[in-house]
């Protein structure tokens, strides 16, 4: 059961988000409006009271918060650093410079078509169902 760590601030782009998701083969999805309580959720998930995910998908924009501290949490814990994350933003090239500097496995621009997030978020499955039956 593919859990999904969906970070997302605005609800029609929430809901937008995980019914790609859902499309995508995720079953699962813990949402956090703000970073500060992935970040918390990340948190309880390292303690053993709540499952780590399996993929993270967060917008860099989250009103008075932003995504990027949880990119720098994320980097910098080579537990979570196994787990996939895709950038679903309005971003600019420096933004997208960033995100790759981090590593992060996708970035897809809020201006892209559905079908763009659905096929990244179809190769996270598939590169775990993959190497689930190695």
């Amino acid at each position: 059961m593919p859990l999904l760590l969906l970070v997302e601030d605005t609800p029609a782009d929430l809901r937008k988000a995980w019914d790609i998701a859902q499309s995508a083969g995720f079953t699962e999805c813990e949402v956090s409006t703000y970073a500060s309580n992935a970040l918390m959720y990340l948190e309880k998930a390292f303690e053993g009271k709540a499952p780590l995910p399996d993929a993270m998908l967060i917008d860099l924009n989250l009103g008075t918060e932003s995504g990027f501290e949880l990119l720098r949490f994320w980097h910098g814990n080579s537990k979570l650093k196994r787990i996939p994350i895709v950038v679903w933003s309005v971003m600019d090239g420096s933004e997208r410079e960033i995100c790759r500097l981090f590593g992060v496995y996708r970035f897809v621009s809020k201006h892209d078509s559905p079908a763009v997030l659905r096929e990244a978020l179809v190769s996270i499955i598939s590169t775990a169902g993959s190497s689930a039956s190695s």
